[in-house]
């Protein structure tokens, strides 16, 4: 779920190299946002700086293909970074009703990923690449998220851009994959991951 800012670096970026210095370039680039939402000031744009370090790195760890014996632990490092950073930050805004938006946020991003996983499973691969690039891939609505933090400091308009960017995420997620599940080409996946 590498968006278009993750790609840019890892198109220029050498791929790194070693059994754990994928994942721990993923680790390093969670550790760094998720640490910035919860301990720097809310509104922070040293926030802001830290995403753009979680860009870069979650670029480094994508540059090669992810066939190390420990890269499958990079996707869901990824996962929580935005999950969580995203929940912290609406969290600690204080602003009415950010919490709730956020969830929605969360909640079209983990069905995106369900999708996908669904996906996998029948042999059909991923969702198609626009669609990561429209929704921005985990680094880029973690980064958006967190300069949103920055603008709309303690102001209502930080849950109405939380629900407007929940509600394009999932409009965009859902009308694609109902397109993809209702078509000629969708396999027949059960609840257990097995086709049918």
């Amino acid at each position: 779920d590498s968006g278009p800012l993750a790609q840019a670096v890892a198109a220029v970026a050498p791929g790194l190299r070693g059994a754990f210095t994928v994942p721990a370039a993923a680790l390093l680039g969670a550790l760094v946002m998720v640490g910035a939402a919860l301990f720097l000031p809310y509104g922070s744009w040293l926030t802001v700086a830290a995403a753009g370090v979680y860009v870069l790195l979650s670029g480094l760890a994508v540059a090669r293909p992810l066939k190390g014996a420990l890269d499958w632990l990079v996707p869901p490092v990824f996962r929580a970074a935005e999950y969580v950073t995203i929940l912290v930050l609406a969290a600690r805004s204080d602003v009415p009703h950010a919490v709730p938006a956020a969830f929605g946020l969360v909640s079209a991003v983990a069905y995106h990923h369900y999708d996908t996983v669904y996906r996998i499973r029948g042999g059909t691969g991923a969702p198609p690449r626009w669609l990561v690039r429209t929704i921005g891939g985990h680094e880029g609505r973690t980064a958006l998220v967190a300069v949103l933090a920055a603008v709309l400091t303690h102001a209502s308009g930080f849950t109405t851009a939380l629900t407007a960017l929940a509600v394009a995420v999932a409009l965009v997620v859902l009308v694609e994959s109902i397109r993809f599940w209702v078509s000629s080409s969708a396999p027949a996946v059960h609840d257990e991951g097995e086709l049918a």
